[in-house]
């Protein structure tokens, strides 16, 4: 292995232990989190600011996270990030208004938004085009045997301690990450000296979102975050707890299953995705996922809606790496960090915006609506990425041209 293999291989291997100790910790929480809030004596459109309020602050943070990383470096984001992320999970459980919490959840957002996206730019300042979906899928293994985890020990340990001690149990794997963080990663050879004068401008963000590669990836990111935020982390919670009469034990078992077939297609997808290309696994993506938000409505216990669960994790095996890889090498002559920033920021809106709009629906119209509405907004970012996302990338492609280029020479 040479001395560039192996850089490589600790650069990535860096980033995937400390995120699978943060999602670990972030999936602690996700089958209670609706329900905490809802404990403070608040209705459904408050009980969505809970998640809203995480996302605002990673909204507020994304592009200046962008730029700080360009003009300070990925790492000290990243421990500054997850120092943030743990001590307001500490502060989480010890809340005693609905309003303090809030704001709690805000500065956490602001601390993600930090840790997030100087990961996000790391990763993308390391891979090569030829390897970003391979290495995306096996970066997002880690992270989802974390998310695996994460709902079945928050379950129980709201059973067991009560629902703050979910809060407890996300600051100490913070930490675990923090220290690791901090031991660990280092800026790649290049980065850490290299710092970018650039800003963040109209002229910066219209050069972005005129590339339809990017602009789409952008979309399609918007689309999956509305729907994770929105569906899986407050809507199913709340349909099975008041619909279905199913435990907070229960519901994190059903979350686990989505994540568990994430697991799974996780790698194969990321060799689908380098292989194939990014466009035909996001439209595959978000389609699948299509019917998966119509079926929730129609599940009318634990093993329906564990179904409905697993068909959601097909859909969204792809849904993470491949628009990233989309946008990652749509914007390879752009400012990394600031391109990452914007790519997130559209994100952090649907995660912001999914929860508020499905609690406005689900208080007016009842818990299935917002399942309805999803579908359709699925569906239209499934249907503009076909007609108008180009293709950046396919091994496949490659090795046809350099076939027909061997047969004519």
């Amino acid at each position: 292995m040479t001395a560039v293999e192996r850089s490589l291989r600790m650069d990535v291997i860096s980033i995937y232990v400390p995120s699978f100790f943060i999602f670990v910790g972030m999936s602690i929480v996700s089958p209670v989190l609706p329900l905490y809030a809802k404990s403070f004596g608040v209705n459904y459109t408050l009980v969505s600011l809970a998640i809203s309020a995480y996302a605002f602050g990673r909204f507020l943070a994304d592009i200046p996270s962008g730029w700080l990383s360009d003009k300070w470096g990925r790492r000290p984001l990243m421990i500054w990030g997850t120092l943030l992320i743990a001590v307001m999970a500490f502060l989480n459980a010890r809340a005693t208004t609905f309003i303090e919490f809030l704001v709690y959840r805000l500065i956490q957002g602001i601390g993600s938004a930090m840790w997030m996206t100087s990961r996000t730019t790391l990763l993308a300042d390391v891979l090569k085009p030829s390897e970003r979906g391979r290495i995306m899928g096996y970066f997002q293994s880690f992270q989802l045997l974390g998310s695996s985890a994460g709902p079945v020990i928050g379950g129980y340990a709201a059973s067991l301690w009560g629902l703050q001690s979910t809060f407890y149990l996300y600051a100490i794997f913070g930490i675990v990450s923090l220290v690791i963080t901090y031991l660990w990663i280092q800026e790649p050879e290049g980065i850490a000296t290299r710092k970018h004068d650039t800003r963040f401008d109209w002229p910066t963000a219209k050069r972005l979102l005129s590339n339809r590669s990017y602009s789409l990836a952008c979309l399609a990111t918007f689309t999956i975050f509305f729907m994770r935020t929105g569906i899986r982390s407050t809507m199913i919670p709340l349909y099975a707890d008041s619909e279905l009469g199913l435990n907070e034990t229960d519901i994190g078992a059903v979350i686990a299953y989505s994540t568990i077939m994430n697991l799974i297609l996780a790698v194969p997808m990321g060799h689908a995705i380098d292989y194939y290309g990014r466009k035909p696994a996001i439209v595959k993506s978000l389609f699948i996922t299509m019917f998966a938000a119509l079926a929730f409505p129609y599940t009318t216990d634990y093993f329906t809606l564990s179904l409905a669960a697993v068909l959601l994790g097909i859909g969204t095996s792809g849904a993470g790496q491949a628009p990233l890889a989309l946008a990652t090498d749509a914007t390879i002559d752009e400012p990394r960090g600031i391109s990452m920033g914007m790519y997130r920021l559209f994100g952090d809106i649907g995660f912001m915006v999914g929860p508020i709009i499905l609690g406005v629906i689900a208080d007016n119209m009842g818990l299935r609506a917002p399942f309805y509405f999803t579908a359709v907004l699925l569906l239209i970012s499934t249907i503009l990425t076909q007609l108008f996302a180009v293709e950046t990338y396919s091994k496949r492609a490659d090795d046809m041209v350099k076939r027909q280029r061997g047969l004519e020479a």
